[in-house]
């Protein structure tokens, strides 16, 4: 993954490639995401924004996603919960 704006990334296989809009270094990723998915037109990307806000005990998370076809909406959104929000609150939640 490019830690530069404009910059190329391809992860999961190639189920999802894009490319970065903007990076704050240790404050903001903004990042636009197509996904290889039923549903998912060709040539579609979403914007996907992580805000980071340092804690007294950590680090903060927002995390927005737009531009979602409403033909994978709920399965988008049942993957990031699934795959990705409950394994890091479990791992969290065991230190």
């Amino acid at each position: 993954m490019s830690k530069r704006a404009n910059g190329k990334f391809i992860v999961f296989d190639g189920y999802c490639h894009g490319q970065n809009i903007e990076l704050v270094d240790g404050k903001k990723i903004v990042q636009a995401w197509h996904f290889n998915e039923e549903g998912w037109p060709d040539d579609h990307f979403s914007i996907c924004t992580f805000l980071l806000e340092p804690k007294a005990k950590g680090t903060k998370l927002t995390f927005t996603q737009a531009d979602v076809p409403s033909t994978t909406y709920d399965a988008l959104k049942e993957g990031w919960h699934t795959y990705y929000w409950k394994p890091i609150s479990e791992y969290l939640d065991n230190k």
